[in-house]
Formats: structure tokens, C-alpha cells, sequence
């Protein structure tokens, strides 16, 4: 998952950080748009118990997406159809690459 800087300065904020701490603490190294880093188990560093977001209220673009990213490819599809309860359980990949578009 990544964040643009107007989204880093804003979970600075909401957490309020400094932004220099923030990147230490939260962000990979580098130039913008940054990978938020991962805990020992390969989670997102804001996933609490229970997997709740701790930045829930103001979550970057990516996270507001999920799992409807542009990019999400079939072999990641079936994680996203157990995860997300919004997916219909018998739901196919060509069905998901038809959603929400007219035949007509």
C-alpha cells in the first residue's frame, strides 16, 4: 500500500506526528508515492487486533479501493472475494471484470 504526500502529511496529522517522525516510523525510505511499511507477519503497520485500520477515518486512496483496485489481477481475485464481504461468494472473474458495465 502506498501513500502520496498529501496523504502522508495527512495521517502525520491525524496521528499527530511530526512528518519526519512519520516517515521514520510508518514509511519505506525514498521519493513519494512511499510503501507504508510492514510488521514481521507482513501486515500494513496501522492494521490493529482484529484488523481494524488505525487510520480508518482519513485511509489512503488505495485502501478506500480495495479490493476494487484498476490494477487487481485474477490470481489476487479470489483473496479478494474471501476478504471482502461486499463480493458475492459465487461471484466469477468474469463476472468482476463485467461489473458495473453496460452491454447496452
Amino acid at each position: 500500500m502506498r501513500l502520496d504526500q498529501a496523504e502522508a502529511r495527512a495521517v502525520a496529522a491525524f496521528l499527530d506526528i511530526g512528518e519526519a517522525d512519520f516517515h521514520r516510523l510508518y514509511l519505506a525510505p525514498g521519493e513519494p508515492p512511499w510503501d507504508i511499511g510492514l510488521d514481521e507477519a507482513g501486515y500494513c503497520l496501522f492494521r490493529q487486533f482484529g484488523g481494524l485500520c488505525l487510520i480508518h477515518p482519513i485511509k489512503p486512496s488505495v485502501c478506500r479501493l480495495w479490493p476494487f483496485l484498476p490494477h487487481i489481477r485474477e490470481s489476487a481475485f479470489q483473496d479478494a472475494r474471501c476478504a471482502c464481504p461486499g463480493f458475492k461468494a459465487d461471484l466469477t472473474w468474469a463476472e468482476f471484470l463485467g461489473a458495473g458495465h453496460d452491454d447496452g
